[in-house]
Formats: C-alpha cells, structure tokens, sequence
C-alpha cells in the first residue's frame, strides 16, 4: 500500500483510534543529521542488510526530524540508519516524524533510541552519558530514570572514562569489536600503568571477555606481592543495617555518593542473578 494511500477507507471503524500528528512524506535532500549525534560508527554489514531491506520493503517507521529554521531543513533526531539506507537505496523522499522537542531532551532521545536498537560503541555511549551529565547538569540518578538502565550499569559507563588515556585511546580506535565493555570493566581493577598492556593482549591475541577478567585476577594477584604495590590507595566503607553489615573496598582514595550507590546496584544485580539461576 503506498504511503500516500488515505487508510480511512480500510482500516475498520474509527473507534479506539486517532491520527498522529507530525507525519509527512520529506525530500530527502531536505533531511540530515545531526553532527552531534552519540552513536559515530556503524557496522558496515548490518548497514548494508538495512538498505537491502529498504529497497526491498521501503522505510517501515519514520524517522524522528525537527525542522532548523535557520537553515529551513529537517535535522534528524532519531533515525539516522534509516535515512542513511533510504539514501543507499536510492529514495527520494522519506517518512517522518517532525517533532519540536527541548535541545536537552534531543540527546536523550537520541542514546535511548541507539541504546535500544544496537550496542553503542562503549565510549560513545560513555561520552554522551557525560554530556548529559556535565552539560545539562543530570544527576546518575536522573540518567538511570530516563534512560531505563540501572545506576550500576551508568557508573561502570562513567567509569570507563577514568581508565588510562592510553586505554581509551585503543578502545577508541578498536575497528575489531574486540574490546567491548566487559573487557574495560575488567581491567578497571588494575593500576592505570598496567592496563594498557592487558587491553593490548585482548586485541593482539582475540581473547575473550572471560578470558580478560581471568588475565587481570591473575595481575591482581602479582602486584599484591610485587614491592611498591602495597599501601596503594584505598577506601572502606561500612554500613551497619538492622540484620546485616555491608563493607566495600574501593581502590581509589577519593569515594563519591554516586560510586558507592553504583558499587551496591552492582552487587544487587549479581545477587539477583544468582538467585534466579
């Protein structure tokens, strides 16, 4: 049925039903992203399997657009594989979505979108988790609401940011897919000079995850009785309840409230999961 089609005449009685706003067939000229958006690469294949399906079935949900005065265009706020397959496919014109959302609402929009669709790269998703919070002033509590994710899972986010640079950089740059987000948590737990020479293992020799968590519980254990090592900076905190006492060990000396809540959600989830197993 072509989108044009008026499905009135079709579609059974208009009771329960309404028509949405904001639905308009666009040039596709006339449509393009927006540079700011989290998500900076896509897989080559599964991009290429998007625009086989749109030349095949057409855009099937319309892609999310405000309209930029200034510039008299439609900036995408979410959709940008579609559009980018719409253009592979040679279309036209696409359907859309015109929305006037708040500026702070756009990039929230935008990770939920990309966070529900496919895996983000760990640190795109990390540095627009940041902008969130240092650009629009979003506590880790507000991310974790409006997101749908847990604050554990945006403290170990934030965390990949205080890894090494030389760490971040590998990760930035992986082509691979080798290093995912598992195996920056892992090494977290290693002094900054020591990371790197786990992350470049990873790469070099494909290992996995599990393989990486066992390679730093091995240094872990090394550095223990390596000279120098001992007294590195830590941090106890001990909390008493009426049926219990909880005590964490942070390896850093400087602990904030957002570490500690992220540490016990952690613990939480584990809990969680060996109890349904």
């Amino acid at each position: 049925m072509p989108l044009e089609h008026d499905p009135s005449t079709s579609c059974g009685p208009v009771q329960g039903r309404k028509r949405l706003a904001g639905a308009c067939l666009i040039e596709i000229t006339r449509v393009r992203p927006d540079p700011a958006q989290p998500r900076k690469r896509l897989d080559p294949a599964a991009q290429a399997e998007l625009v086989a399906s749109v030349k095949r079935h057409g855009i099937l949900q319309p892609v999310t657009v405000r309209y930029v005065t200034s510039d008299n265009i439609y900036q995408i706020i979410a959709g940008e594989r579609r559009y980018l397959a719409a253009r592979g496919a040679g279309l036209t014109e696409i359907p859309c979505w015109i929305q006037t959302p708040r500026e702070e609402e756009v990039l929230l929009h935008q990770i939920v979108e990309n966070w529900q669709r496919l895996d983000m790269h760990p640190y795109d998703l990390a540095d627009a988790l940041a902008t969130l919070r240092d650009g629009a002033g979003m506590s880790q509590k507000q991310i974790a609401q409006d997101t749908g994710k847990s604050e554990g899972e945006i403290s170990k986010l934030f965390a990949l940011l205080d890894l090494s640079p030389a760490v971040q950089k590998l990760a930035r740059d992986d082509s691979t897919g080798r290093i995912t987000k598992r195996h920056l948590y892992a090494v977290r737990a290693l002094p900054p000079d020591r990371q790197e020479a786990i992350i470049r293992k990873t790469q070099e020799h494909g290992l996995t995850a599990h393989e990486t968590e066992k390679l730093v519980s091995r240094e872990e254990e090394r550095l223990q009785g390596a000279p120098g090592r001992r007294g590195a900076p830590v941090s106890y905190h001990r909390f008493r309840t009426a049926n219990a006492t909880v005590s964490l060990t942070f390896r850093k000396k400087e602990v904030t409230t957002d570490d500690i809540l992220g540490a016990l959600d952690e613990v939480r989830a584990i809990v969680e999961q060996r109890g349904s197993q």
